[in-house]
């Protein structure tokens, strides 16, 4: 049964290769924060620290994975200018 699906399992993981570092990181930076969130806090223990509304750790995950990738890519390009400029 799964030799049905291996060929699209490899051109999909090719096809993800095939992209650049940043954007296979912004693809999977965001479910790794993702998956510890929800391992290390639990769907409802984000509403018990004080907010009203429950928010899902998959969501506060993935926000906290995208700001993550956007800052590390913002330091990459303010290194580069200071070595272009020093």
């Amino acid at each position: 049964m799964l030799d049905r699906y291996k060929p699209y399992a490899i051109a999909t993981w090719r096809h993800y290769r095939r992209y650049s570092l940043f954007v296979q990181l912004l693809l999977i930076i965001p479910i790794i924060c993702a998956i510890a969130l929800t391992l290390l806090v639990g769907n409802m223990g984000l509403a018990l620290m004080g907010t009203a509304i429950a928010i899902y750790a998959w969501l506060a995950g993935a926000i906290g994975g995208f700001v993550i990738v956007i800052l590390g890519k913002a330091g990459l390009i303010i290194a580069k200018d200071r070595k272009k400029q020093g």
